[in-house]
């Protein structure tokens, strides 16, 4: 390797790092900070309120409901959804683990939605308490309804009326609120707390206006969002919430954050009631085309939607006869290969051109050593009537970075590759590899194998890659497989089996270039 293709490889380290370094999961402030009230503008104040649970002393009733898909828990404090279990999905790959919940407590939203009046420009919770017409719920072979009745203070009468479907993760919702000209209420959703800390991939708030899907990385101020929107919603990674507005109920939509930073939905109902879908789920096309809005918009991989879209959908493919994404992986890998095969043995021949032509290159740069400009002349000569590209060793690891963090997003957001198992112990290709942990001076390390294994083959390989470098530098280069291991170890094994697969098929393939040519 020469100087160009050092510079090449100390660029991906550092794009690797940062990477890395930028989606380093951020702790959610833990403490109670106060709640919030909204004036006649809009605008959010601050007031110190104690949640409506606090100020009652009725013990609260629960309603279950099951679905196929679903588990969820209403609440009588409020008449609204307490949590949502997805049936099918669990929190980790441990096979004790719980179901994994997209609703969580977060005080003083216990309960969603959430409905309040507005008196004087400012928000009353009332704590209402709901009468259900059933006491559990069960849904097999056809739709089940749930409703929940009660009474403001003012006397005025609340109706939340919920739908349940056995084949979806969708709860149809209506509310109606008894009102007149002059009343106003809002309606808060408060669902998805970001407790996931894997943040390799977008969370937070997204709108989608029938022409353009939006993506709100950082929630500084509250968003108004236009009432013609076609859906909006919290992305967790893996999975999202998503508020469908029914065509009746086309109000303007606030996207604000509660007291903890959480992300929430905040509408207004100044016509007396409001309906829509609530969609509870998995990022998963076939699901999200089900709903009819266009929501399989909201599976995207940013830069690299492009590349790894694709790759996702051939891994897919593939599983229907592997049944194994690791499997997939590999074979994915060996196919990018096969593809760029004749440019890793045109760039392979250029690096032992370069290489030969070494000896003519440190002459040159002996007799011109005080005139740069002419020595770059002479060399870009040198290297025309040779027929050498010297960025030729470059080009491989280039075209690799694409595909590399392509791959990268689709281990960290597409919803098949959550929680799937390769072999042996490594039984979440979208997580870094658990072998097992050691305690040393009362920190966790984390023993992982592949990382290691790869590491091995990048020294293996870089050996065997023909250098221009001067000896000295060579030395300094055997570095490189160190930062790469340091880097991959708390990468998704997944990415990390695509890498030393790589390695190893481009060992194989130097060494049977290397037979030819000798």
């Amino acid at each position: 390797m020469e100087k160009r293709t050092m510079i090449a490889l100390g660029l991906t380290i550092v794009l690797l790092f940062v990477f890395q370094m930028y989606f380093t999961p951020k702790q959610q402030p833990a403490q109670n900070a106060p709640a919030k009230k909204v004036d006649e503008t809009g605008a959010v104040q601050t007031k110190p309120t104690a949640p409506a649970q606090a100020e009652n002393k009725k013990p609260t009733l629960r309603v279950l409901a099951e679905t196929p898909l679903l588990r969820v828990t209403f609440s009588d404090l409020g008449g609204g959804i307490e949590s949502v279990k997805l049936q099918r999905y669990r929190e980790t790959v441990k096979k004790d683990s719980t179901e994994k919940e997209l609703v969580e407590d977060i005080k003083p939203y216990t309960y969603l939605p959430r409905i309040s009046k507005i008196e004087n420009g400012q928000t009353i919770d009332d704590g209402t308490y709901f009468k259900p017409d059933k006491t559990a719920v069960t849904v097999r072979d056809q739709p089940e309804t749930l409703i929940f009745a009660g009474s403001l203070t003012d006397g005025k009468r609340i109706r939340k009326i919920y739908t349940l479907y056995p084949d979806r993760y969708t709860i149809d919702m209506r509310v109606e609120v008894e009102a007149t000209d002059k009343d106003t209420a809002l309606m808060d959703f408060a669902v998805i707390s970001g407790k996931n800390q894997n943040t390799y991939v977008f969370k937070g708030p997204f709108t989608y206006n029938g022409k353009e899907f939006q993506q709100i990385e950082k929630l500084k101020k509250d968003i108004q969002v236009d009432r013609n929107y076609k859906y909006a919603g919290l992305d967790d990674g893996f999975f999202a919430f998503i508020w469908i507005p029914g065509d009746e109920s086309k109000f303007p939509l606030t996207i604000t954050k509660t007291e903890t930073d959480v992300p929430i939905l905040r509408s207004t109902i100044d016509k007396g009631m409001l309906s829509g879908r609530l969609y509870f789920g998995p990022k998963q096309t076939d699901a999200l085309k089900a709903l009819n809005v266009n929501a399989q918009k909201i599976i995207d991989f940013g830069w690299f939607d492009i590349i790894a879209k694709p790759l996702i959908l051939g891994m897919n493919l593939s599983n229907k006869v592997t049944h194994n994404y690791g499997i997939d992986i590999i074979l994915l890998t060996i196919l990018i290969k096969i593809i760029f095969y004749p440019l890793t043995a045109k760039s392979y021949k250029s690096m032992k051109e370069m290489q030969k032509m070494q000896p003519i290159i440190v002459k040159l740069k002996e007799k011109y050593k005080d005139d740069r400009q002419k020595l770059n002349q002479e060399m870009m000569e040198l290297y025309k009537q040779k027929g050498v590209n010297p960025m030729g060793g470059c080009l491989p690891m280039i075209i690799q970075i694409p595909v590399f963090f392509a791959l990268y997003k689709a281990l960290s957001g597409a919803i098949e590759l959550r929680h799937a198992p390769f072999m042996f112990w490594i039984n979440d290709l979208s997580a870094p590899e658990d072998l097992y942990t050691m305690t040393v001076a009362g920190f966790a390390l984390p023993m992982r194998l592949l990382p290691l294994v790869m590491g091995i083959t990048q020294v293996i390989q870089q050996k065997m890659t023909p250098t221009s470098v001067d000896p000295l530098q060579e030395k300094m280069m055997l570095i490189m497989p160190i930062f790469f291991t340091f880097l991959f170890w708390g990468f998704p094994s997944g990415l990390v089996l695509y890498w030393l697969v790589n390695n190893v098929i481009s060992i194989a393939q130097q060494y049977y270039i290397n037979k030819k040519t000798t």
